[in-house]
């Protein structure tokens, strides 16, 4: 319903805004309209069918979009970006991805209201998507920002899907411009609502037998279950006859999660357990298909596919982060110093009890702005970096650390434990231009771990312009990894190799024959770890890629792939696959044809993929596309077998 209204409101906007300011009307009112107020835009929808006869279905099968992208423009000062976007994917996924925003904005400063995302430093507020609003100024060399809002939404689930509602505030201050020199300071905090989700729900998941099984008169199997929040005992129960009627097999069990059972007759094809809550009857499973129980068979549990989750490996978690980040620069830009650094206060479990400052090594100031718990940590996390930039040459050397203890619910994905040295170069002379890297990474900073592993990375790349048609591109790239472990099963001793050489050659940009690429790659990795004796990978890629004009409407390109592969000098494969596409113009534009052709062979497999897609110009502003694409793979090696996919789309897209 509230969908439904949201496009009424849109189309009726769309519709009602372009007529206002386009009214023949002498009055000063609708000059003023017209001349301060214009919106543009667009609005699609997209929709989808997919069909397969694999049993492993890769999309769903139907799929439909809906998007609104409007821009108001007030006064030729002020920008009002809108977005909504509307998908039938996006409620069933575990954080929705249906998104509406508005994101204002002018010469010195914008707003966001709804969804939107936006950037502080890598270590405090960095990669997440924020429900809520902000604001971001910056008159002159002045610099405030801040943000608020929800940052998960509350799924039931373990450790890996599950999350409590998350809510975030951040703010930054600072002062200066970001091409030249300037700071900032940086407050974030995050943290989870420990009601949003309900931990008194109660279940029962039986995990076997749980349909398919065959069970043999006499045979000794383990009825198991798992449970959820249910106290007290349990009730285990069979039916013979699909569920219709049930005869207790045991009565007043603890609730331990298994039951040896001494299976017992008569013959049937349709029997099912129930496993009961005693102390409350309306918490039961049942087995999910029948199963059979028989005399001289060979008794067969079938593995159970059941995701089991543990509700309470997810955490409601708070976060305290301070940071600043800056930039000083010297001599025109010729010099600077690159700095970003952050603490951190960081309590996995809300739930647990507060602790004790006088006993604990956590600063007292803390705890007037966050309550320390058991299990709370603090830790810092820096990179810093020193640059100089000559017409010629150029060099940064950089130290970056992130303690083990350190974390921010502000970002995305953040690796701890880690210290890292590098030095970047630049030269360039002429139509060469070359690169050259070393970067060190250690982790175990606090010794906590029973060794340390080193990472050497070196990579070095000359992009050089040999001929105005010809440009020639080598690149390197050395990884050692190793750790100073005494033991053969822990010990890593580890190298890879890679280079690649590129060439592009543009040969006639009006004639038939106009570029042609060749791409050559080889990489050579050996683990020397004692686990793995003898393991050396070579790969060897080569593609070609060629761009013809069969006519001034048609253009064609062709490309090739062939890599082969020895693994442990005894696994090899050869992959080979060809790719042909046309595009076409026609109706003096106005319809876009593509063709693509492809298939791909390696060990027994093959694939062949064709899809046509068309897309029209109605007026100048609304298009329309049609795309058919059909897949089918021989497979010899995949456990699915043969299969045929096939999908279709169409879309619609108006620019206002």
């Amino acid at each position: 319903m509230k969908i439904s209204v949201i496009f009424f409101l849109i189309i009726i906007l769309i519709i009602a805004i372009p007529l206002l300011a386009q009214q023949d009307s002498q009055s000063e009112n609708s000059n003023f309209v017209k001349e301060n107020f214009r919106i543009g835009g667009e609005i699609g929808a997209y929709g989808e069918y997919y069909t397969t006869n694999n049993e492993f279905a890769r999309r769903p099968n139907a799929t439909g979009r809906l998007f609104f992208r409007p821009t108001i423009d007030l006064f030729d000062l002020i920008q009002i970006p809108f977005e909504f976007l509307i998908s039938t994917e996006g409620s069933s996924a575990r954080q929705n991805i249906n998104q509406f925003g508005i994101n204002p904005k002018w010469s010195w400063g914008s707003l966001h209201l709804g969804d939107f995302s936006t950037e502080y430093s890598r270590y405090t507020l960095s990669g997440v998507l924020i429900r809520g609003g902000g604001i971001n100024l910056n008159p002159g060399n002045f610099r405030f920002s801040t943000a608020a809002g929800f940052t998960r939404r509350s799924v039931p689930g373990g450790a890996q899907d599950g999350s409590f509602k998350r809510f975030l505030l951040a703010s930054k201050i600072g002062y200066g411009n970001e091409s030249v020199s300037f700071l900032d300071l940086i407050f974030l905090r995050a943290k989870d609502e420990i009601s949003s989700l309900d931990r008194n729900d109660k279940s029962i998941t039986i995990l076997s037998p749980n349909g398919n099984d065959v069970l043999d008169i006499g045979a000794l199997i383990s009825i198991t279950w798992n449970s959820v929040n249910v106290g007290g005992a349990i009730k285990i129960e069979l039916s013979r006859d699909g569920g219709s009627t049930f005869e207790i097999i045991a009565d007043n069990q603890p609730n331990v999660g298994f039951y040896n059972w001494t299976v017992t007759g008569p013959i049937s094809f349709e029997a099912l357990i129930k496993v009961s809550s005693q102390d409350d009857s309306t918490v039961f499973d049942l087995s999910d298909n029948y199963f059979s129980i028989g005399s001289g068979v060979q008794t067969s549990i079938v593995s159970n596919k059941n995701n089991i989750i543990n509700q309470n490996s997810v955490t409601p978690q708070e976060n305290l982060v301070l940071g600043t980040k800056g930039k000083i620069s010297f001599l025109n830009n010729v010099v600077s110093f690159d700095f970003d650094a952050a603490g951190s206060v960081y309590s996995r479990d809300l739930r647990a009890s507060e602790l004790n400052l006088d006993s604990s090594d956590i600063p007292s100031f803390i705890s007037k702005i966050y309550k320390p718990r058991v299990g709370t940590n603090y830790d810092f996390a820096f990179n810093t970096s020193l640059a100089l930039r000559f017409s010629a040459f150029s060099t940064k050397i950089g130290y970056r650390r992130i303690q083990p203890g350190y974390n921010s619910l502000g970002t995305a994905y953040l690796h701890n434990d880690i210290q890292e040295f590098s030095i970047m170069n630049n030269i360039r002379i002429s139509t060469v231009n070359l690169n050259l890297s070393y970067i060190r990474q250690t982790d175990n900073l606090l010794d906590q771990k029973i060794f340390t592993t080193a990472r050497n990375i070196i990579t070095a790349g000359i992009n050089v312009r040999l001929t105005n048609s010809w440009t020639s591109t080598v690149t390197g790239n050395l990884l050692f990894m190793a750790n100073d472990s005494n033991n053969d099963s822990t010990k890593i001793d580890f190298n890879n190799l890679v280079l690649n050489f590129n060439n592009n050659f543009s040969v006639d940009p009006k004639g038939f024959m106009k570029t042609i690429n060749i791409n050559y790659s080889l990489q050579n990795t050996d683990n020397k770890s004692y686990l793995l004796k003898n393991n050396t990978t070579i790969i060897h890629s080569l593609n070609l890629g060629l761009g013809f004009g069969i006519t001034s409407d048609l253009s064609s390109n062709f490309s090739a792939g062939f890599v082969n592969s020895s693994i442990f000098d005894t696994v090899k494969s050869f992959t080979h696959n060809y790719a042909l596409n046309f595009q076409n113009k026609a109706f003096s534009n106005k319809l876009n044809s593509a063709l693509n052709l492809s298939t791909a062979f390696n060990q027994g497999n093959k694939s062949y993929r064709a899809s046509l897609s068309n897309g029209y110009n109605l007026t100048d502003a609304d298009n329309i596309t049609l795309s058919f694409s059909f897949m089918r793979f021989d497979g010899k090696t995949f456990r699915g077998g043969s299969f045929n996919e096939f999908i279709t789309s169409l879309s619609y897209n108006h620019r206002f």
